[in-house]
């Protein structure tokens, strides 16, 4: 009999090693240990204190021999899609418990700065790039460019003075945007402290207009900026190509052709660098690419 109850104890510790949660094959193997042991009566005390200690001692070596792993990821919210399927591969393949944070660059920021965990850092503005970088919380030697988007001029499909001038799909954004001065419309940027609104705004500096009206969205404003451009028929706006891949809602009138707008990911430095490389290496992976790929964004 004692060699039952062994095997009821071993055939808990094989489920362990298909992620079955310990503390219910603990309670699992106790159980079947009290009711072979008193229904049947067919043990001492002291064999069932053996055996009890048995239990204790193969769901310990168990944790020690496979740890959970952790990592974190900080990432904008229009890497949300791709990034949520990656993390989901990523920890189904390495055993590793993913949790992803999507907020605006600046939030992030401030979050890593106060010491908030985290392991990943994922963005296109260069700027917070630059920043991380040169306060040393960042593995300088471990940095990826995992894909690239590209600056679009958009409005709704629904858009009923839209200029005939911009129905040519081969426009470049400059000449768009000297459409859109012409009729006097209205242009929406995001806030500097989002990659849209920082590549924008870098873009625009460079133009002198003569009616068109520009609205920068100001970081205490939380409204979606989609939502914001959807509360005018008639509103245009800059932004990501990434922001609007599959949006049936808003149509693209012109892209940036050239200098497209670069993601890097970032380990940082800390105690769980190492599984951050290993996370950074897999961003390479077809897999990542190809999801990646789905959700708008342009990966070579």
């Amino acid at each position: 009999m004692i060699n039952l109850l062994k095997k009821i104890v071993l055939r808990a510790a094989r489920a362990e090693l298909v992620s079955v949660a310990r503390a219910e094959l603990v309670s699992v193997a106790c159980a079947e240990l009290v009711s072979v042991c008193f229904v049947l009566r067919l043990v001492t005390m002291h064999e069932i204190k053996k055996l009890f200690l048995l239990v204790f001692l193969t769901f310990s070596f168990s944790s020690f021999a496979a740890p959970s792993r952790n990592l974190t990821i900080f990432a904008e919210p229009n890497m949300a899609l791709a990034l949520t399927k990656i993390a989901r591969i990523y920890s189904q393949k390495s055993n590793v418990v993913v949790s992803v944070n999507f907020s605006s660059n600046g939030d992030l920021i401030n979050a890593i700065e106060m010491g908030e965990p985290a392991d990943i850092f994922i963005s296109a503005h260069q700027g917070w790039i630059e920043s991380l970088r040169q306060k040393g919380l960042t593995d300088v030697y471990n940095i990826s460019y995992i894909a690239e988007d590209q600056l679009v001029l958009t409005t709704l499909k629904l858009n009923p003075n839209l200029p005939a001038e911009l129905s040519n799909q081969n426009l470049h954004l400059d000449e768009a945007l000297m459409i859109l001065d012409k009729n006097k419309a209205t242009l929406l940027i995001d806030n500097g402290g989002n990659s849209s609104g920082y590549s924008a705004q870098n873009f625009v500096k460079n133009f002198s207009f003569n009616h068109l009206k520009i609205f920068n969205k100001i970081s205490e404003d939380k409204t979606p900026f989609l939502n914001l451009i959807k509360s005018s028929d008639q509103n245009y706006a800059l932004l990501l190509a990434s922001q609007i891949k599959n949006n049936d809602d808003f149509q693209i009138l012109a892209t940036k052709k050239d200098d497209n707008v670069f993601y890097q990911a970032l380990a940082i430095a800390g105690d769980n660098m190492e599984i951050a490389r290993e996370f950074l290496k897999f961003l390479k992976s077809e897999a990542a690419k190809s999801t990646l790929k789905e959700s708008g964004f342009l990966v070579y």
